[in-house]
């Protein structure tokens, strides 16, 4: 267990799984074989039990490892690589192109934000406030897909900054920017968290706090990049893995 590096307590669960994936590319288990028991991957990294689970469901997801229920965690022998599915079936192709959305959008729509908390009025909030209810229920399977409103929280953010030019520079982009939510929240639990992260920019807005709204926004993008950037680490190990 030496060759794994301790991970602070603050970590986030996605740097577990990448560090993971690493060992497991590199050849430290070998397909079929059973990873070290929870208690010892929890020691030797410095972790949580729930950042460990979080970890191993994300590589579990991506076809990388099978948790079994009172046995432990083994590396797959064979499998579908499902994130071949979810990267190959867009629109955004290249790592530039991926690189110009994210930026694209984290300049907008910091910006956004931040009019949004000094110019939204009553029906904006009554809006997003539907937008929010939907959601929820979403997460538990009821109404319309996750990712449809997801855009169009983003979308509404943008219409409250009362700003049609700087609206109608992220509309024209719509099909990317479904494209680019959907790809950055097929790990599990993603969703809820972007979820957190969008009653954090409603609430700042509410509150008419420009600068915590702009702050909200940017840390859920840059969630959204970190995201999307684990799930290319894991197919770029996952393919080392295979030849």
């Amino acid at each position: 267990m030496s060759t794994l590096k301790p991970v602070s307590r603050v970590t986030l669960g996605e740097q577990v799984a990448a560090q993971l994936s690493d060992q497991i590319a590199e050849g430290r288990w070998k397909p079929g074989e059973k990873l070290p028991s929870e208690a010892e991957l929890c020691y030797a990294m410095n972790i949580g039990r729930s950042t460990l689970r979080e970890a191993l469901k994300s590589l579990a997801f991506v076809g990388m490892v099978q948790m079994r229920p009172g046995e432990g965690t083994y590396v797959i022998e064979t499998s579908k690589l499902l994130i071949d599915r979810i990267m190959a079936r867009g629109i955004l192709k290249s790592d530039k192109e991926l690189q110009d959305v994210g930026e694209a959008r984290l300049l907008i729509e910091s910006e956004t934000a931040a009019l949004a908390a000094e110019r939204a009025d009553t029906d904006d909030f009554e809006q997003l406030d539907r937008l929010m209810d939907d959601m929820e229920q979403s997460l538990h399977g009821v109404g319309r897909d996750f990712v449809d409103l997801d855009v169009e929280f983003h979308l509404a953010i943008a219409s409250c900054a009362k700003n049609q030019m700087l609206y109608e520079l992220l509309t024209p982009i719509r099909g990317v920017l479904k494209e680019w939510i959907s790809k950055s929240q097929e790990l599990p639990g993603i969703k809820e968290n972007a979820h957190q992260q969008h009653g954090k920019i409603l609430a700042a807005v509410r509150r008419r706090e420009p600068e915590k709204a702009r702050h909200a926004m940017r840390t859920h993008l840059q969630t959204c990049e970190k995201m999307f950037n684990l799930l290319g680490r894991l197919t770029s190990n996952k393919d080392r893995v295979e030849v």
